[in-house]
């Protein structure tokens, strides 16, 4: 009877584990930032879509930003972020680089960037930081498989999701000390 018991619960998880969504998630970064000097962000409008996800997608944002201590402000913001989101199959250009934190806390001079090209289906999310002054692009995280269909997407799903994007940049806010960050 144990074994029946086992063998039921095996399956279960196996059942369950197809189910599970699968994303890639990476990041591109300028070599040419000085990433230590932001304090504050504003958003641009989202890209492409209108419907709750746009929300929910800022909602995420704004949540890891204040969790690495940047602050919201109308004028004059260090930051502009946007985001993207594409419901279809993406090829897109990437580079191969050291870690954000590795490059930002031990720079060794290696600043060419060796680019690498991915081709991603079931859409993705796309969150760049700019430089406000310059608008020019000096982050950029994305989760590929974000949109996948045959993935049933829990309560909070895309707060997951902005979280993984986030967990590539582990920077924080001028001024703010490096801590562990939690979900507020």
């Amino acid at each position: 009877m144990k074994k029946i018991y086992l063998f039921s619960a095996l399956i279960i998880v196996a059942l369950s584990s197809c189910n599970t969504l699968k994303l890639m998630v990476d990041n591109d970064y300028s070599y040419e930032t000085d990433f230590t000097k932001y304090k504050t962000y504003n958003f641009l409008n989202c890209e492409i879509d209108t419907s709750f996800v746009c929300s929910e997608i800022q909602d995420a944002i704004r949540r890891q930003m204040k969790a690495r201590g940047y602050k919201v402000v109308a004028d004059g913001p260090g930051l502009l972020v946007s985001y993207s989101i594409i419901r279809d199959r993406v090829d897109y250009k990437g580079y191969f680089q050291p870690s954000l934190d590795r490059w930002v806390n031990h720079f060794d001079g290696d600043d060419t960037y060796k680019t690498q090209n991915f081709h991603f289906g079931g859409g993705m999310i796309l969150v760049s930081l700019l430089d406000a002054e310059s608008s020019r692009l000096i982050w950029r995280g994305y989760a590929s498989g974000v949109f996948n269909k045959q993935v049933n997407k829990p309560i909070n799903y895309y707060r997951s999701v902005v979280r993984n994007i986030f967990d590539q940049y582990p920077l924080f806010a001028a001024g703010e000390k490096p801590r562990k960050i939690e979900e507020l």
